[in-house]
């Protein structure tokens, strides 16, 4: 028994533990995603998930240091767990203020009524030590402006799940499917825990934990696999527009300054940064947008760059390699490599 007992313990501490590094994976990952609207919210949901698992993690071990350090965050996860899930799994930001502010205002209601309540009545180690002794309630002891903080934790798997499933439906991606029932689940399971009496006896440790690791390692696959054309085809399903990319569609008018800029043989996305002066990252969210990689895109302007010259005569006064050499690429078979794949065509003279 207290085998049993030590391993369920030494779970629930390694998912805890897990929670740190995959919050950082999940922030990395999505760093380049087009909009930074879109990072944010994968950003508060990577902590808003870190914070759900210490919490459930916290109550079943009864570590009463941790909860009452973890305790506190719950106001801003049951507010912003929701609307935070659903803004990354669209990939869309806000449509205007007024509705940025639909999703914000019970927000800032709930973390400033939770804020007080800490400020006024703070939870403590000694009160959290005599709950697990006691018939009490963790929801009945925190309290915040609109008293106990029963409410909120009821509302936690409602509000959740109403946007999550909400999301589901929009974008029928079953990768999601799969990673948000165990979100799901934990939020349910939260609910009961901490709506329960502190002396409660739980038998759940290994499926809690089994759960936990269930919704980590969809998130991972679900952040590995939403390639930015994944990403491009499931926002054209969804009609969302695309960013506003005048300053590149400006600089992009410059033809001919453009493609002598690419054929640079060490031309990089910073390099083209720096020569536009436009961000690096609006030209990966550009390049997202399109559905192209900087290889790709550079290929297409050499190449431009390539039958542009051809037409102009280029080749009835240089050499092949001369015009391998003045597009970018340090041979032949490099610049009939990325012809063919550009143009769908073998390079010859009579097809240029």
């Amino acid at each position: 028994m207290e085998l049993l007992e030590t391993i369920q313990f030494s779970l629930l501490r390694l998912a805890s533990a897990l929670c740190v590094p995959l919050a950082l994976f999940t922030v990395i990952t999505t760093a380049r995603r087009p909009d930074i609207y879109e990072r944010y919210a994968w950003g508060i949901f990577s902590l808003g998930l870190l914070t759900l698992t210490w919490l459930l993690n916290a109550y079943l071990n009864q570590n009463t240091r941790l909860l009452a350090f973890v305790y506190p965050l719950f106001y801003g996860w049951v507010a912003l767990a929701g609307p935070a899930y659903y803004f990354s799994l669209i990939g869309r930001r806000p449509l205007n203020l007024s509705y940025t502010l639909l999703h914000l205002i019970p927000s800032i209601l709930v973390f400033t009524s939770g804020f007080i309540g800490v400020i006024k009545g703070p939870l403590v180690h000694d009160q959290l030590e005599l709950l697990f002794m006691s018939s009490e309630r963790i929801s009945a002891l925190a309290w915040s402006m609109l008293g106990d903080t029963t409410l909120s934790t009821v509302l936690l798997p409602i509000h959740f799940g109403a946007y999550a499933f909400s999301a589901v439906w929009a974008t029928k991606d079953k990768r999601q499917v799969v990673l948000t029932i165990p979100l799901f689940v934990m939020t349910l399971v939260f609910t009961i825990l901490y709506l329960s009496p502190g002396n409660t006896k739980w038998l759940v440790h290994i499926p809690v934990t089994v759960i936990e690791y269930w919704a980590f390692t969809s998130l991972v696959y679900l952040l590995l696999t939403d390639t930015p054309k994944v990403q491009y085809d499931r926002k054209n399903k969804l009609r969302i527009e695309p960013l506003d990319y005048d300053e590149i569609s400006l600089f992009l008018e410059d033809t001919e300054g453009c493609e002598k800029i690419f054929a640079q043989p060490k031309i990089n996305i910073d390099r083209i940064a720096h020569i536009s002066n436009i961000e690096a990252s609006d030209w990966r969210n550009y390049l997202n947008d399109e559905n192209l990689s900087f290889s790709e895109f550079k290929k297409k302007l050499r190449i431009r760059y390539a039958i542009r010259l051809i037409a102009e005569g280029f080749l009835e006064k240089f050499t092949i390699d001369s015009l391998t050499e003045t597009i970018g690429y340090s041979s032949r078979t490099s610049f009939y490599s990325a012809y063919k794949e550009v143009t769908g065509e073998n390079w010859s003279r009579d097809n240029s």
